[in-house]
């Protein structure tokens, strides 16, 4: 199921994998809904954090991956982000963020399937 089918449903945060031992490296986000679930990776990470306060996770109140231009101006709120920035590549932006989950995800690739 990809991340646009599960818009509308409450969903969780089942689990966060960072793969730096890969080349590239790899990250992970496993969410679920009732009776359904989505994979969301991302190659090339550039940045990583997550504020994870519940162990078995969490409620989730937003995903939202944002395209970070090339070239040009990035939005105010990635500002926090342009050290990562070489104007090499275009970069995704993954936040999740709920009551006690947050997780924010910089690479050079995103899918959800």
């Amino acid at each position: 199921m990809s991340l646009e089918q599960l818009r509308g449903h409450v969903y969780w945060l089942t689990s966060v994998v960072l793969r730096t031992d890969l080349q590239p490296s790899e990250a992970v986000i496993e969410l679920s809904s009732e009776g359904a679930s989505a994979t969301l990776r991302l190659v090339g990470i550039v940045h990583a954090r997550a504020d994870l306060a519940d162990p078995d996770g969490g409620f989730v109140a937003e995903v939202v991956v944002r395209e970070l231009p090339q070239h040009g101006p990035w939005p105010a709120e990635a500002r926090h982000l342009l050290h990562h920035h070489e104007n090499r590549r275009v970069l995704q932006w993954l936040t999740v963020t709920g009551p006690s989950e947050n997780v924010e995800i910089l690479a050079e690739e995103f899918s959800d399937n």
